[in-house]
C-alpha cells in the first residue's frame, strides 16, 4: 500500500474535486429540466392484521404523521396492501370496510374519522366535547414505544453528518463510541459500557464479534467494519434486548440497516438506478455509490426483486483546528464494499430474501497496516397469513466473516499475522395475537436462537488465542393491552459454551505444582447458562401521556479472548496459559428503566407537533471483567482478565425531542450518567477499555424547509462534556489517567432537490475550527487530535 505526501495529498483532493464536478454537470442540466409525476406510486408490503399496525407500517412508508379521534375503531383488522399503487389508493385497501374515513390535511398529516361523521381535529362535537388529538408514529419512531430506543436515518448519517458514522451515532441519547483516529472500524458504547459483547452490533441482523487483541493499542473490545454509503438506516435499543438479538447481550444492540431494493428505485418504478458522490476537504476527499436494481410483479400479490450496489471512498491525512497535520496517526484509508440482494414474494403471505454485503480496506494502525476483509451472509423467511393472527414467523440464518492480516512485506514484529471470526447462527420467532374482547388483547411472541464465533489464529497469532464461543437460548414474551394498561412480562434462557486452547503452564508457575512436568497445552472447556427475567408496565391515561417502567436483567458469557488470553508472544509462540482464567464468571446486570413519552398537536401553532422521550435508568453489574495486573506465584505481576469484586453502579438519564412545523423543525438529544466503567491495569496496552464515556454530552439540530420542502437548511451543535482516559504501565504500577476537556462542535447542512431524480447537498463540520481532542479516542497522551473545519458536497441520482 503507498502512501501519499501532503502534496500528493492536496493534489489528489483537487483533481478528485475537478473530476466529481465535472461529472456532476454533465448529469445535472438534464436532470433539472425533468419534471416530477404528478402521482407518485409506491411499493408496499403491509400484511394483514390490525389497522393500527398497519397505518403505523403506512406512516414509515410515505413519513407521513396520522392524527386521529379517540373514537375511531384502531382495533380492527386490515386485509393490508401488497403492491404497486399511490398513497390513496393504499389507505383505501388499509381501511376497506372498517368504517373509517379519511383526508389529507396538508402534504405531511393524514385526519382519520369514524364513519361519515368527519369532525376536525381539535372542534368540538356535537355534546361540546373537544374532540382530541390522537397521533399515530411511525413504525419505528421511538415516542410510541415504551422502552429506551432511538433510530438514525438515511438523511441523518449521509446528509446531516456527511457520511460520519461516529458523529451520527454519538448524536444519539445513552450512545458513544470509540473513535481512535486511525481505526475506520466502530465500536459502539451503550451506557458506559462497550466491548467484548456487551453491546451487540449488527449489521443487518448479523452480530458483529471481531476483535483484535494483539496489544500494543489494538483494538480490544468489538470492531464493526461498515460503509456508511451503504446504510439505510440505524436502530439503537437500550437495555434488555428482546429475541436473538439480546442472546449474551449486557448493555444493547444496534443494528445497522442496509440498502434495500426500495431505497435504491424511484417510487413507482420496476427498475433503475442510484448514484451518489461526495468531495471534501480536509482529508475527505471523496465517495461513490453505485447502484442499481429491478422488481417484476408475480400476478396481483406476488412480485420477485433483485438490488446491488458497489461504494469506493478515499480518506487522507486532516489538519486539526491548530491547522496542524495530525501526524501522530495515519488516517489513510480507501475502504470498498458492496452489497447484492434477491428477493422473492410469492404471495402476500411469504417472503425470501437472501443477500450478501462486503468490505475491504487496508490502513496502518498502532503503527502497523492492518489488511481488514469482512463479508455477512444471510437468508430469511417469512410468513403472516392473511386472516390467521396466531402466525407471524420469521426465521434468519446468517454467517459472517471477519478477517484482520498484517501482511508479509509490511515492517515490525506483527508482520505475517493472520487472525479470523467466522460467525454462523439462525433464530426462529413467532408472534401470536388473540383479540379477548373488551379492550382487551393479548400478544405472546415466542423462540429460540443458535450462535456459534470460531476464532482461528495463524502461528503468529499475537495475543489473538484460537477458540470458540456457542451460544444458544429460548425466549418468550407475553403481552397484555387492557384499557389503557400494557403489561409485558418476558422470560429468556441463554446457555453458552467455551472451548479453546490453553498455552502450556511452565512447572512451578500460578497453579501448576513445581518440581514435576509442564501444564496446560491442550483444549479445554467451560460452560453455563441464565434465567432472565423482564417486566414492563405502562399506560396511556391521556392521549398525549405514556408512561413506563421496566425491571430487567442480562449477562454476558465471557469470550475466548478473554478466557484464554496467553499474554502476547512475538513471532510464532505460543505464549504462556499462567495468564488464562479459566474460572472467569459472566457479567450479570440487574436494572430498572422508568421513562415517559409525550406527544402534543398544535402546541404554537394548529400544524405542529411535538415529540418528547425521558427516561431513567440504574445498573448494577456483578463480576465485571477487566485486565488487571495479578501477582501469580513464581511468575509475579502478570496481566490477566479477572471479576472485579463488588457490583459496580451505572445510572444515568436520557433525553430525546422534535418538533416539527413542517417549514421548521428542532431535535435534541441529552445524556446525564454516572457510568465509571472500570478501567483495568494493564490497560493502554490492547488489553482491554481503557477510557470512560463523558458523563454529559448532547446534540440539537435545527432546521427549515422551504421551497414546498424542496430547500432544508440546517445546523447541529454537538457538546461533549469532560472525560476520562487512562494508559497502561508495563511494569505493574498500574493505570495512569488523565482528563479529557470538554468541546462544543458546530456544523452546518443543506440539501435541495431539483426534481424527483436529484438532489445536492453540503455540509460543513466543526464550522468554527475548534481544537480538541475526542473522548473516546483512545489516543493515550496525544493532545488536540480532533478534525478541524471539514466541507464536504455531494449529489445523489436516480433514475
Amino acid at each position: 500500500m503507498k502512501y501519499l505526501t501532503e502534496t500528493d495529498q492536496i493534489r489528489r483532493s483537487h483533481f478528485a474535486s475537478t473530476a466529481c464536478t465535472t461529472f456532476w454537470l454533465s448529469f445535472a442540466i438534464p436532470l433539472l429540466c425533468t419534471t416530477e409525476a404528478s402521482a407518485q406510486v409506491l411499493h408496499y408490503s403491509i400484511p394483514a392484521g390490525p389497522i393500527e399496525k398497519a397505518l403505523a407500517s403506512y406512516s414509515t412508508a410515505n413519513g407521513l404523521q396520522i392524527v386521529y379521534r379517540g373514537d375511531v375503531p384502531l382495533s380492527k383488522q386490515s386485509s393490508g396492501v401488497t403492491g404497486d399503487v399511490t398513497k390513496e389508493i393504499a389507505l383505501d385497501k388499509i381501511l376497506a370496510g372498517s368504517g373509517i374515513t379519511y383526508r389529507f390535511v396538508d402534504a405531511r398529516r393524514v385526519e382519520l374519522s369514524s364513519g361519515l361523521k368527519a369532525s376536525r381535529i381539535g372542534s368540538n362535537d356535537d355534546d361540546g366535547t373537544e374532540l382530541k388529538t390522537i397521533v399515530i408514529t411511525s413504525a419505528n419512531s421511538p415516542y410510541s414505544s415504551p422502552d429506551a430506543t432511538s433510530s438514525l436515518s438515511q438523511d441523518d448519517l449521509i446528509l446531516k453528518n456527511g457520511g460520519d458514522l461516529n458523529s451520527s451515532l454519538r448524536g444519539q441519547p445513552g450512545v458513544f463510541t470509540l473513535q481512535p483516529a486511525d481505526q475506520p472500524g466502530i465500536s459502539t458504547n451503550i451506557r458506559g459500557m462497550e466491548g467484548y459483547g456487551r453491546v451487540n452490533t449488527m449489521i443487518d441482523g448479523v452480530p458483529q464479534n471481531f476483535r483484535n487483541v494483539s496489544g500494543h493499542g489494538s483494538s480490544g473490545g468489538n470492531l464493526t467494519y461498515v460503509d456508511p454509503n451503504l446504510l439505510a438506516g440505524v436502530d439503537v435499543e437500550r437495555g434488555a434486548v428482546s429475541g436473538a438479538h439480546g442472546s449474551g447481550t449486557l448493555a444493547g444492540a444496534v443494528n445497522m440497516r442496509t440498502l434495500e431494493l426500495d431505497d435504491v428505485l424511484l417510487p413507482g418504478k420496476d427498475w433503475g438506478g442510484m448514484t451518489r458522490l461526495t468531495a471534501g476537504s480536509n482529508g475527505s476527499n471523496y465517495a461513490t455509490l453505485y447502484a442499481g436494481g429491478a422488481r417484476h410483479d408475480l400476478g396481483e400479490d406476488g412480485s420477485i426483486g433483485i438490488v446491488g450496489a458497489f461504494s469506493q471512498s478515499d480518506f487522507q491525512r486532516y489538519k486539526n483546528g491548530d491547522g496542524d497535520i495530525v501526524g501522530q496517526f495515519n488516517t489513510e484509508n480507501r475502504p470498498k464494499s458492496g452489497l447484492a440482494k434477491f428477493s422473492l414474494e410469492p404471495d402476500q403471505d411469504q417472503k425470501i430474501e437472501i443477500g450478501g454485503r462486503w468490505y475491504q480496506n487496508e490502513f496502518v494502525n498502532s503503527s502497523y497496516i492492518w489488511d481488514v476483509k469482512n463479508s455477512t451472509y444471510t437468508a430469511d423467511y417469512s410468513l403472516s397469513p392473511a386472516g390467521n393472527d396466531l402466525v407471524d414467523l420469521n426465521i434468519h440464518g446468517f454467517l459472517n466473516r471477519t478477517e484482520l492480516s498484517y501482511p508479509l512485506d509490511s515492517g515490525g514484529s506483527y508482520r505475517g499475522r493472520n487472525s479470523r471470526d467466522i460467525t454462523t447462527g439462525v433464530s426462529v420467532d413467532n408472534t401470536s395475537r388473540i383479540d379477548l374482547g373488551d379492550d382487551v388483547s393479548l400478544k405472546l411472541f415466542y423462540g429460540g436462537s443458535w450462535q456459534k464465533d470460531d476464532y482461528t489464529v495463524n502461528a503468529l497469532k499475537g495475543g489473538n488465542p484460537p477458540g470458540s464461543l456457542s451460544k444458544y437460548g429460548v425466549f418468550s414474551e407475553t403481552t397484555l393491552d387492557w384499557n389503557m394498561f400494557r403489561l409485558t412480562g418476558g422470560l429468556r434462557y441463554d446457555h453458552w459454551g467455551l472451548n479453546g486452547y490453553q498455552a502450556p503452564i511452565t512447572a512451578g508457575m500460578g497453579s501448576c505444582p513445581a518440581g514435576g512436568p509442564n501444564c496446560g497445552g491442550t483444549n479445554v472447556e467451560t460452560s453455563g447458562g441464565r434465567w432472565s427475567p423482564r417486566v414492563t408496565l405502562s399506560a396511556k391515561p391521556l392521549p398525549w401521556l405514556q408512561p413506563y417502567a421496566t425491571y430487567s436483567e442480562t449477562f454476558r458469557p465471557p469470550t475466548v479472548q478473554e478466557t484464554f488470553f496467553s499474554l502476547i508472544p512475538i513471532g510464532a509462540g505460543l505464549g504462556s496459559g499462567v495468564a488464562n482464567n479459566i474460572n472467569l464468571r459472566p457479567e450479570i446486570r440487574k436494572g430498572w428503566d422508568f421513562g415517559t413519552n409525550l406527544s402534543f398537536n398544535g402546541v404554537l401553532s394548529s400544524d405542529d407537533n411535538v415529540n418528547v422521550k425521558i427516561g431513567y435508568f440504574s445498573n448494577k453489574i456483578d463480576d465485571f471483567i477487566v485486565n488487571d495486573f495479578v501477582d501469580v506465584p513464581g511468575r509475579g505481576d502478570t496481566a490477566m482478565w479477572v471479576n472485579r469484586p463488588g457490583t459496580t453502579h451505572m445510572d444515568g438519564v436520557e433525553f430525546q425531542a422534535s418538533y416539527d412545523l413542517g417549514y421548521l423543525y428542532m431535535n435534541a438529544s441529552y445524556t446525564a450518567s454516572s457510568t465509571k466503567q472500570p478501567i483495568g491495569q494493564a490497560a493502554g496496552w490492547g488489553n482491554g477499555l481503557y477510557g470512560e464515556s463523558p458523563s454529559h454530552y448532547g446534540s440539537f439540530d435545527i432546521g427549515t424547509r422551504l421551497l414546498e420542502n424542496r430547500l432544508t437548511v440546517g445546523a447541529t451543535v454537538n457538546y461533549t462534556g469532560s472525560s476520562v482516559e487512562g494508559y497502561g504501565d508495563l511494569f505493574g504500577a498500574g493505570a495512569e489517567y488523565r482528563k479529557l476537556p470538554s468541546y462544543t462542535l458546530f456544523d452546518i447542512y443543506a440539501s435541495f432537490k431539483a426534481n424527483g431524480n436529484m438532489q445536492v447537498f453540503a455540509t460543513v463540520k466543526n464550522v468554527f475550527n475548534k481544537s480538541y481532542t475526542p473522548a473516546d479516542s483512545y489516543e493515550s497522551s496525544y493532545s488536540n487530535t480532533g478534525k478541524g473545519t471539514t466541507a464536504i458536497a455531494g449529489l445523489t441520482l436516480r433514475f
